[in-house]
Formats: C-alpha cells, sequence, structure tokens
C-alpha cells in the first residue's frame, strides 16, 4: 500500500500547519519514545508535503531529549504521520529507516504559512 492510500485510511483532518509547529513527534509503540520535534511543514519539489522534524541519535539510540548537538533536520511526507492527541506519530518508517533520511536541505521546497490548513490523519493511542 502506497503512503498515500495508507493516509487515506487515517481519516484526514483539517489542521492549520501553526498547530503542528512544535509538537513532539513520537514512535508508535506502548512506551511512545521520542523521535523528535516538529520544526517546520514544507511543500516538496514534487508538490507533496513534508514535515521537518529534529530528529538525533547517538550510538545508535534516539537522544533523550533530543537534543541540537546530536539532532538535524529531517523531512517526512505528511502521509507517514499522523495525529494523536497533542503529538504526533510516525507511522509508517522505523527509526532506523529515520536515520537513513537525508538531512534536510530546504532547496527547492517552499515553507507553508502558518495559516494554511493541510489534512493530516488521525492514529489510535498505542497504549
Amino acid at each position: 500500500m502506497s503512503l498515500e492510500q495508507s493516509a487515506a485510511r487515517r481519516f484526514p483532518q483539517p489542521v492549520r500547519v501553526e498547530s503542528l509547529l512544535d509538537r513532539q513527534v513520537l514512535q508508535p509503540l506502548e512506551s511512545q519514545p521520542t523521535l523528535g520535534w516538529v520544526r517546520a511543514v514544507v511543500r516538496r519539489p514534487d508538490g507533496g508535503i513534508a514535515v521537518v522534524m529534529s530528529f538525533g541519535r547517538l550510538l545508535g539510540r534516539v537522544t533523550w531529549p533530543v537534543g541540537a548537538l546530536f539532532a538535524r533536520l529531517i523531512a517526512v511526507p505528511i502521509d507517514g504521520m499522523a495525529l494523536v492527541g497533542q503529538d504526533m506519530v510516525v507511522l509508517d518508517f522505523t527509526p532506523a529507516q529515520l536515520s537513513a533520511f537525508p538531512t534536510f536541505d530546504p532547496t527547492g521546497t517552499t515553507p507553508l504559512p502558518s495559516a494554511d490548513v493541510i489534512m493530516v490523519g488521525l492514529a489510535k493511542p498505542s497504549h
């Protein structure tokens, strides 16, 4: 199933971009480990939307908290994420896959204005 097909099954809801900024990004496990924080929402050159999040790893483990010293920015397709209450969760990528994402390069992307409304899927809490 493609990311778009998977996202469509998550009951997408309209959400203002500004309400996504600084949300904690979790892994969908019962313990809900923190993967990072939302820093921006951008339109990619292909027209898709990506969430730019801080993501930090040290010696194979997510740093806690994800500090600026070891964190880097990555762009995750919005269709691979969902809202869970006040947090976001990465549903379609493992931490190992996220580690392989390139560091975010804003070249060719366009930051979405904070007042823009985008569609974001919903997910049930994993606990």
